[in-house]
């Protein structure tokens, strides 16, 4: 199992109001993932001969892009970009020698729990991505900014080709995904101060087949569920965000910043959600996105070798199924809303040498992202530059 990854990059300023750059990227992942039926967990494979499952497969991207930074008059400057990628996936095999009967496949309903060996389809996809950015810039306070973006994210050789199980839980491949679509559009103010600035951003982003993590249940009897990646017809994010950051304030050295983020994320059409007890994804939030977060921390530096800082984070509950019914708190595969607070100093004794010391979640606070977080940890290294 291994990946490959490649880029290259040029940038070409014809006069003083153009900047275009140019670049190319290629990547390989390879995912080569044999289960033994081994009988103790540290026996490996030299212990029996018997695969227990095999998950094998490859993706391949290649891209082209370029842009030009246009600033074609004296407080504005336009950006415009595209980027082309060919994507392919291949190779892709599975074997199971599973007798369950109980799993099975969430795209085409074959058993996955009957002993079968299948290549997978070989999938394709060419996407265009454009982009544009306007910026206005009345004086060097103020910077307007108004953004859209068409991007794509394809299948991850994971999602593709892994069989696993992660506890009790089976988690499937999804060899047929298609790649994500997402139109993302942005408008930020800023306002610049002497040592600090502010900044304002509304967003907006429609996503089109979002690849999503979701859970079906077994028909074993036991309300076991498995675990597959599959594509959400459509499903939108909108929000605003808060950030600031001020040097110097009060007294020399120190420094406060923070920022906060409200998220409405929604689905919108999901035609492929199977539910056993009547719910349904639509109008749901989106898993994974907490509808709020912040930060809000203060640094202090009272000379040339000594930085402190104290910061809080905090979030939101967040979803892990598409129709929002995992509402228990503080248990296994949860997410819990949390608040903690960390500390942090670091002492200077050159630009070569540094000792940092801290303490994270320093009022031990208990809460689940899928699994308990570790309470007041304690932490610190020396770094040494040569």
């Amino acid at each position: 199992t291994n990946w490959t990854n490649g880029d290259a990059k040029g940038i070409w300023r014809p006069n003083d109001a153009h900047e275009v750059s140019f670049g190319f990227h290629a990547d390989r992942y390879y995912l080569n993932s044999p289960t033994y039926q081994t009988p103790t967990w540290n026996g490996g494979p030299d212990s029996t001969n018997s695969l227990y499952s095999s998950s094998v497969g490859a993706t391949r991207t290649l891209a082209l892009w370029a842009q030009d930074a246009w600033r074609f008059a004296p407080l504005l400057k336009l950006t415009v970009g595209g980027r082309l990628e060919n994507w392919k996936a291949y190779d892709g095999y599975n074997l199971t020698t599973q007798t369950d009967n109980t799993v099975t496949s969430p795209t085409n309903g074959n058993i996955l729990g009957s002993p079968i060996a299948q290549l997978q389809p070989e999938l394709n996809a060419t996407r265009f991505s454009p982009k544009a950015s306007l910026a206005f810039e009345p004086s060097a306070a103020w910077l307007l900014t108004a953004s859209v973006g068409q991007a794509s994210r394809f299948p991850t050789v994971g999602e593709l080709y892994q069989l696993s199980t992660v506890g009790t839980t089976p988690v499937l491949p999804n060899p047929n995904l298609r790649p994500e679509s997402v139109l993302s559009e942005e408008i930020a103010l800023e306002r610049r101060f002497t040592d600090g600035k502010v900044r304002l951003s509304l967003f907006n982003e429609n996503v089109h087949d979002a690849l999503i993590s979701q859970l079906t249940p077994l028909n074993d009897g036991t309300g076991r569920n498995a675990s597959f990646v599959t594509n959400v017809d459509s499903i939108r994010n909108t929000g605003v965000e808060l950030a600031a950051q001020k040097n110097n304030v009060f007294i020399q050295g120190l420094e406060p910043f923070g920022s906060v983020t409200y998220v409405d994320s929604r689905i919108l059409s999901d035609p492929s959600f199977v539910s056993t007890t009547g719910t349904t994804a639509v109008g749901k939030h989106v898993p994974n996105i907490p509808m709020w977060r912040a930060t809000a921390g203060v640094t202090y530096r009272p000379d040339a070798h000594w930085v402190f800082t104290a910061a809080m984070r905090y979030s939101g509950k967040q979803y892990t199924t598409l129709d929002n019914t995992d509402v228990v708190p503080h248990v296994y595969q949860a997410f819990d809303g949390f608040t903690v607070v960390d500390l942090r100093a670091q002492y200077m004794f050159s630009d070569q040498a540094t000792v940092n010391l801290g303490v994270d979640n320093v009022g031990d606070t208990k809460y689940t992202l899928f699994h308990p977080f570790p309470g007041r940890t304690y932490v610190a290294d020396v770094r040494v530059k040569f």
